[in-house]
């Protein structure tokens, strides 16, 4: 029988060879879309609403709460620190027990020749109805906004931290990089057009060229 990790690792052997999860996702792979998170003025409450709603929005989409899920939290070691069971993404998982959670190292994520880029990650295979993914998604948000973080709870940073959804069935990865937007890659374009169709005034303008060439075939 397979660990989570094993199964982890396979699965993106065989959907997405080649592939090392990392920021920025869109343009780690051939099949993906980026969205726009951002409306309005920057730093109100209106703002800071409509990122989350966003972003809840198209992960809804994007996840049925029967689909089987890699929930892949990634977190930068720095002086031997391990990823602590009480942290704030573990908290928004119903009933997360400690042996349901696989942990692993990567060496030189983001810098080739930094033996100190060394990142902590910690794999959870999970149903999303366990999920407060709002509430991730919301944290993620507020990363490059300190003076908010205090609304939520203790813990909450995710500066220089990273959560992926990895959709087992659907065969696609969900990751929102902060308040601007969020990537969503896929084995195939295909599994993407239902979720490029029902979120088209959403995509990045910068990006939409890209992304349109792929779906020219009916583009809307």
């Amino acid at each position: 029988m397979q660990t989570t990790k094993q199964e982890y690792r396979k699965f993106l052997n065989d959907n997405f060879k080649g592939l090392r999860l990392r920021k920025p996702l869109f343009y780690s792979w051939d099949f993906g879309i980026r969205f726009d998170l951002q409306m309005g003025e920057t730093d109100t409450d209106e703002y800071f609403e409509e990122v989350a709603r966003r972003a809840s929005t198209i992960f809804q989409t994007a996840f049925d709460n029967s689909d089987q899920v890699f929930l892949v939290f990634i977190d930068y070691k720095y002086k031997r620190r391990k990823i602590r069971f009480s942290n704030f993404t573990f908290k928004q998982i119903d009933n997360l027990s400690k042996n349901e959670v696989s942990f692993s190292k990567e060496h030189r994520l983001y810098e080739p020749g930094d033996k100190f880029d060394i990142r902590n990650i910690a794999i959870i295979k999970l149903t999303p109805d366990r999920i407060n993914h709002k509430n991730i998604l919301t944290a993620i948000g507020h990363t490059d906004f300190g003076a908010r973080q205090p609304r939520l709870e203790q813990n909450s940073f995710y500066t220089a931290k990273e959560v992926y959804f990895i959709n087992i069935d659907k065969k696609l990865i969900f990751h929102m990089y902060d308040d601007r937007g969020l990537d969503i890659i896929a084995a195939d374009k295909e599994i993407l057009r239902p979720i490029y169709k029902k979120h088209n005034n959403w995509i990045l303008d910068y990006d939409r060229k890209k992304i349109d060439r792929h779906f020219k075939k009916n583009v809307l």
